[in-house]
């Protein structure tokens, strides 16, 4: 092979690979050049593509701004929030913490309330204790004092009866010294008769001494049935200083029944003097 073929194949060669580079520079943006080493795209064909990949490339890129921005917004938001939990969050904890503090408040207030109604209730039972036992006094004093009446009362009668017997005993000596009186005028006028006289004398010295005897035993009695009327004014006055007592100490329940119950007082008063039933004035409720 000679060097003048060689050339001439060589420019062939290049003339041809010259003709296929036109073809790749200047082809439109849809053409691909055959070559020996397969189709190419011409420039424009790869400018057409690069730009439509740019292009995609771009919008896809804005998509992704866009959902960065949306996503930041959210990241935002979701730090707001988050923030606005992490506030509620703390306000909830110090809300849990009064509501913990209230709750110990309510339970120690609770414990004081029932260590009041406890003892109000046993403050209660004490004073309808004390109401009873004042009614019950009440009510012995009231009949201390009636049977005091009484006595005084039998008293007053026997002091009644002692005094008809002093006066019959006064009307019997009376009688009697009428008696001595007749005797005398008797032996006066029987002097004939001095038997006779002297045995009525006798019989009247006999009735004179036993009207002083009857006279002596009135008097005792008399004295007796004094004695037993000064007596029965000291029972009744003891007795009565003892009704007295007692009413003072039943008005002293009633004004403490009154003050834990609300009760009228001067109903308790006049109920505690008359010894009524403190039951029907509502003590029961206790």
């Amino acid at each position: 092979m000679s060097l003048q073929t060689d050339l001439t194949a060589a420019v062939a060669q290049t003339a041809a690979d010259g003709q296929l580079l036109h073809q790749i520079v200047h082809g439109d943006d849809q053409s691909q050049v055959q070559t020996d080493g397969g189709p190419v795209k011409t420039v424009a064909k790869a400018m057409a593509d690069i730009d439509g990949r740019l292009q995609s490339s771009l919008v896809e890129l804005d998509q992704k701004v866009t959902y960065a921005s949306i996503s930041e917004a959210n990241a935002a938001a979701s730090e707001t929030n988050a923030a606005v939990s992490e506030g509620n969050a703390t306000t909830s904890a110090v809300n849990a913490a009064q509501s913990e503090t209230n709750a110990a408040e309510s339970e120690t207030n609770a414990a004081a309330s029932a260590n009041a109604a406890a003892l109000s209730e046993t403050t209660a039972n004490t004073s309808a204790a004390s109401a009873v036992g004042s009614a019950a006094d009440a009510q012995a004093a009231q009949t201390a004092a009636e049977l005091a009446e009484g006595n005084a009362s039998n008293s007053a009668t026997a002091a009644a009866m002692s005094e008809t017997a002093v006066a019959a005993s006064a009307v019997a000596v009376t009688i009697c010294e009428n008696n001595a009186a007749a005797s005398a005028a008797s032996a006066s006028l029987s002097e004939n008769n001095s038997t006779a006289s002297e045995t009525a004398a006798a019989a009247s010295e006999s009735n004179a001494a036993n009207s002083a005897t009857q006279a002596a035993a009135s008097e005792t009695a008399s004295a007796g049935s004094a004695t037993g009327a000064a007596l029965s004014e000291t029972n009744s006055t003891f007795w009565a200083e003892q009704a007295e007592s007692f009413a003072v100490a039943a008005e002293a329940a009633a004004v403490i029944v009154a003050d834990a119950t609300g009760l009228n007082l001067q109903t308790l008063i006049v109920s505690a003097r008359r010894g009524s039933d403190y039951r029907t004035l509502g003590i029961e409720l206790f």
